[in-house]
Order: structure tokens, then sequence, then C-alpha cells
């Protein structure tokens, strides 16, 4: 496919994703609030970040707008970047035969649905969680403002980064990795090469969690060494 070809496909998939068209026989239509809906609807599922079953769209009532006769195509011009979830104010235009019929601004809600997980006790700052502490809940999520989770291993041993409610939506903000080590600790450093492996007292210079390349001392020869956190007593250095 040319370079010219694929920029027509991109244009016509972007036309395709903010049209709606409609078809009346009579000498008059009316767009209201319920066919509305049903274009603001259809923008978003064209947009493919959710499925349909876990939408809801609402549009706040305006007065209705009379358009001649014959197809109409409707475009939404304003978000042109996309219709995200929440309350937000979209500029809609209707075209009747190729010429702009009407232009207006209307209201539009978009709710989102999801199956997360929620916290079923209080969990205190830095309290780990474990699986008697959620469950899996179909939520409102629209005003979520980070991905939420949604799987009990996603979670299990991580820890709450601040004091959390009842019933509150667990997302990637609220939770972290548990702190494995403190500037200071004791450690065991390992260097592993094939068969290989040395082991030897070690501190911590940094505080780290699992997975996390901290800075450690070989207190023997006091040279400063980064190393991969493995566990909540070792570290390897190479």
């Amino acid at each position: 496919m040319t370079a010219l070809k694929l920029r027509m496909v991109i244009f016509l998939l972007a036309v395709a994703a903010s049209a709606f068209v409609a078809v009346s026989s009579a000498q008059e239509q009316v767009l209201t609030q319920e066919k509305m809906e049903t274009i603001v609807r259809r923008r978003v599922l064209a947009e493919g970040l959710w499925k349909a079953e876990n939408i809801e769209v609402r549009v706040l009532p305006f007065q209705p707008v009379s358009l001649p006769s014959g197809a109409v195509i409707y475009r939404i011009l304003r978000p042109s970047k996309g219709i995200t979830s929440g309350l937000q104010n979209l500029l809609v235009a209707a075209e009747v035969g190729g010429k702009e019929a009407a232009r207006l601004w209307i209201k539009a809600e978009v709710r989102v649905f999801g199956e997360v997980l929620v916290t079923s006790y209080p969990l205190a700052h830095h309290e780990v969680v474990t699986a008697d502490k959620v469950r899996l809940e179909r939520r409102d999520i629209s005003s979520v403002t980070a991905p939420p989770f949604s799987r009990l291993a996603e979670v299990e041993g991580m820890q709450a980064t601040r004091a959390i409610e009842a019933n509150e939506v667990l997302t990637q903000k609220s939770l972290e990795r548990p702190t494995l080590m403190r500037r200071g600790s004791p450690i065991v450093l390992v260097y592993e090469s094939g068969n290989l492996r040395v082991e030897t007292p070690g501190v911590a210079e940094e505080g780290g969690r699992a997975g996390d390349m901290i800075q450690v001392k070989n207190p023997t020869s006091n040279k400063l060494l980064r190393g991969l956190v493995l566990d909540a007593r070792t570290v390897r250095v190479n």
C-alpha cells in the first residue's frame, strides 16, 4: 500500500468515526435528545476504548432542532481528539444534501463501568493487601483517575500508599509494591556467574522494593555497587 493510499484510509476511518448517517422520508425531521444519545454512543464505541455493555450515554435536555428531509450526516466537531468519560460539552453539526443545516453545543455524560477490585475493609497506610481484604465488584469507574485493578493476583502482597476507606476502588495510585529494604539494613550480596555463586555480607545504601536497582556497599572493601533487590535480605550485584 502506497503512502498516499494509507493516508486516505486513515482519513476515511477518522471521518467514519465522527459521522452518523440517518435517512428520513418526511418533509421535516427533528434532532431530539434520544437521537443525539445514539449519535454520541456510536462515536464513543467507534473510538474502541470501552465495550458496548460497559458504557452509558446521557445527553442533557436541549431544544429539539428541525432539519429538512433527506439523508443527514451528523458530525461531532468538538472535542476533536475523542470523547472521554464524565460530563463534557460537544459541538455537533448536521449536514443535509451536502450542506450544513444545523450546528449546536450539547452536554453529554458518558459513564463507564467495569469489574474491578474494591476494599472490603479499611486499609491503613502501608497495610499489605491479602485476599480477604478485597472483592471483585462491578462499579462506575468514570471518575477513577488511575487504572483500576481487576485481578486478585495483581494486588496480593502490595501495600497501601495511603489510608484507604472500605468499598473504595483500588488503582495503581492507591497501591504499591512493599518496601523490602531500608537504608542501613544488613543484607546478603550475591554474585552469580554460570555455576558459580558467591555470597558476602553487605549494607543497603538505599531503600528498595523487589525488582528495584539500589546502591549497596561491601563493608569489607567499602566499595559501592548497584544491585537488584531479590527479596527482603538479598541483592544480586552482577
